[in-house]
């Protein structure tokens, strides 16, 4: 706004304003508006929509100023996040003005695939893109378990048009990358309540033994737990208390009352112990576990077990005996109270395994479907899809991977992928990725996945799109969001949704009957879906919508097992007291673990400078990531604060300076995930370290999802 058009405005308000006269927005607008030339217009309007950002996608509003958007804001009609944002959510506005964004189709011209080779981009025409893509699709026709889609962490209602596509197509290959972080964890849920939606009530619980869980850094729903957290700690008179159990000081532990270090992949053990004290003691809700449970006196004869003692668990985890009774009897008599299974203690081939032991524990203390203890996520009500025939696509990752690595798929399409940054041994992926015939990479950015595609689609962010959105799991009542554009999309990108859209309609047959009559297009497929349960205006304007309160206690109803109760499985649960790594721990004699900082901007990419410069929130620092260990370790290396050192393991080696620190258990060290680009744009390549490129392949039993804390390495100076 020029200093000229400001002063003319001033006037016109200061004139009103004495004349006692009500100004509305519109008025203020026409006062703006100037007579002979563009000079000084001004434009504003607020734009009601979702970030993603993060899986817990949260209701905003953006500040839209002469069709530019520069601010956001929480929406506060959302009341699953109480009106406010996490910090990511700001970083929507450097997402969105990307100057290292896709501008157009591109078509690779060198045919030599690798992280090392150049594609060659040429830019080319939609037409000409969409149509080699069906061409490739109508190839593989008679074979379609020979395609593969990967759906990103972040794709919104997309989701549900990919997976309709794949079906369509007639494949199951269908892979999402959300299984890479919380696989293990449901899986290990699912055993017992044979669910994938529970959550924690975090706003009304007491009590909170949070294992391997950054509650206020990275564990979803973020914003909501943030809020929450204020709540439970600063907004009532009965502060509830919070342990957090883990190797390494996190920012959550820096907040709660107490950390208690444990060795690397003991949380399992731990848990079983802690349940050993509360059976043994009958400190656990006898009416609960008689009238709602399966399976309990198989397991209290497990955890009675000498195995499972304190003082036997004292020695696999390094947490004292006294300590373990304490923790147990004060989770049993602080009512409502949660055990949290967080990524850091179901990233393990045994993760499964843990957080059904974790899980257990809300069971025994009668903390399941109760106000503080366990909810379970309720669904907005949306119009369902006509019915199409085939299975429902769906797979694991270990499942994918073995496609990828068997040369078992000649086609795959990554819709906001980057996997290839996002998965252990990643050297390992470079040669399987090269050898896919054709991938197509549908994203806003060129990203490290898109090094190995045919061709590229320039996608719309979520600030450009159509799309409604559901909460994850945390506040058990049903609210849906809708995603509308607030600006133009960025030059030649299109949303998601409408190129699934079209490249269904050319493709004919089943696959465009499958699309027919669910709207047509991005807004009409919201429209459609939406439509049942909230008036279009009313959606366009607030946002949100929110369901029915939140009801309690419907045992007769939550258990979806073979009993219909909660069940208490026994199987394989020695695996917690056997703690594997790769790597002898001759040569490599520490165990390496990773983390999500708050600021690891969960769509693919850290080409952000508001994210890079405060990354590091823990340390206070920002542009990269560290090599993290306590200083008794240190001083055993030769090591101190800020030298440069290499990371090495069996798979490969990376650089980094040190960061030498008592937050984390000697013989352990950390580094945080999201750095270590070196093809996603001018303010993320170069940066930092990726610790997958170091860590091994191994899967979790049950739910295949990749393990990330199984590693062992050696570390020194450079």
């Amino acid at each position: 706004m020029s200093r000229r058009a400001f002063l003319g405005v001033s006037a016109g308000v200061a004139a009103a304003i004495a004349a006692g006269y009500v100004i509305k927005r519109s008025e203020i607008n026409f006062l703006l508006e100037p007579q002979e030339s563009t000079e000084g217009v001004l434009t504003e309007k607020w734009v009601a929509t979702s970030c993603l950002n993060c899986p817990t996608r949260c209701a905003i509003k953006v500040r839209v100023v002469n069709g530019k958007a520069v601010k956001i804001v929480g929406n506060t009609k959302s009341t699953y996040s109480d009106g406010k944002t996490c910090p990511r959510s700001h970083i929507g506005l450097q997402v969105l003005y990307d100057p290292d964004r896709i501008t157009s189709p591109l078509k690779r011209t060198n045919q030599q695939k690798g992280k090392d080779r150049d594609p060659g981009w040429e830019p080319i025409g939609w037409g000409e893109a969409l149509s080699e893509i069906k061409e490739e699709l109508e190839k593989r026709a008679t074979t379609p378990e020979k395609v593969l889609f990967i759906q990103g962490l972040n794709t919104s209602s997309d989701e549900d048009l990919i997976s309709r596509l794949a079906k369509a197509y007639g494949t199951a290959n269908l892979v999402s990358e959300d299984a890479l972080e919380t696989g293990a964890d449901r899986e290990g849920k699912q055993m017992a309540d044979g669910r994938n939606n529970s959550g924690y009530d975090l706003e009304s619980t007491n009590y909170i033994l949070a294992f391997g869980a950054n509650i206020v850094e990275s564990e979803r729903p973020l914003a909501r737990n943030l809020r929450m957290w204020g709540k439970i700690r600063r907004e009532r008179p009965n502060r509830a208390k919070i342990v957090v159990i883990d190797p390494r000081y996190s920012l959550t532990a820096a907040k709660a009352d107490e950390w208690i270090p444990l060795n690397p992949g003991t949380e399992g053990a731990l848990a079983m112990a802690i349940a050993n004290v509360i059976v043994s003691k009958g400190f656990y809700d006898a009416d609960f576990i008689n009238n709602w449970t399966s399976g309990f006196n198989n397991y209290r004869n497990l955890v009675l077990s000498d195995d499972f003692s304190p003082e036997s668990v004292a020695e696999i985890t390094g947490v004292s005996a006294d300590t373990i009774r304490r923790l147990a009897r004060e989770f049993a008599q602080s009512k409502p109270a949660i055990a949290w299974s967080g990524a850091g203690a179901t990233n393990w081939p045994h993760g499964s395994y843990t957080s059904h032991t974790i899980y257990c524990l809300n069971a025994l203390v009668g903390s399941i479907d109760v106000p503080g203890g366990i909810v379970y996520q309720e669904s907005p009500p949306y119009r369902d899809m006509p019915a199409i025939t085939g299975n429902e696509p769906g797979m694991s990752f270990h499942q994918a991977a073995d496609l990828i690595w068997n040369n078992s798929v000649e086609m795959v399409m990554g819709f906001n992928s980057n996997l290839v940054m996002s998965v252990p041994d990643t050297s390992r992926w470079d040669e399987a990725l090269a050898n896919i015939p054709y991938y197509v990479h549908i994203a806003p950015s060129l990203t490290e996945m898109a090094h190995y595609a045919d061709i590229v689609l320039p996608a719309c962010t979520y600030l450009e799109e159509w799309a409604y959105e559901s909460s994850p799991p945390g506040s058990g009542f049903a609210e849906a969001k809708i995603k509308q554009p607030v600006v133009e999309p960025w030059q030649d990108s299109r949303p998601i949704a409408q190129i699934i859209f079209t490249l269904a309609n050319q493709l004919g047959g089943e696959v465009r009957n499958a699309f027919e009559n669910i709207g047509d297009d991005p807004k009409g497929f919201v429209e459609y879906r939406t439509g049942a349960f909230v008036p279009w205006d009313t959606f366009e304007a607030d946002g949100v919508w929110k369901g029915q309160d939140y009801r309690y206690r419907k045992y007769d109803q939550i258990f979806h097992t073979p009993s219909q109760k909660f069940e208490f499985h026994s199987v394989n649960l020695d695996k917690l007291l056997n703690v594997e790594f790769l790597g002898d721990n001759s040569e490599y004699p520490l165990k390496l673990i990773t983390y999500h900082p708050v600021l690891d901007i969960m769509n693919g990419n850290q080409n952000y400078p508001w994210a890079q410069e405060i990354f590091l929130v823990m340390h206070g620092y920002g542009w990269a990531n560290f090599v993290e260990m306590n200083s008794h370790t240190a001083q055993k290396l030769g090591i101190k604060d800020g030298d440069t050192v290499r990371v090495e393991s069996e798979f490969g080696q990376i650089k980094a300076k040190a960061r030498v620190f008592e937050g984390i258990l000697p013989g352990v060290v950390a580094i945080a995930s999201g750095q270590g680009h070196y093809s996603s744009g001018r303010w993320a390549d170069g940066i930092g370290v990726n610790p997958n490129e170091i860590i091994g392949v191994d899967y979790d039993d049950e739910s295949g999802q990749p393990s990330f804390f199984n590693t062992r390495v050696r570390v020194y100076k450079a």
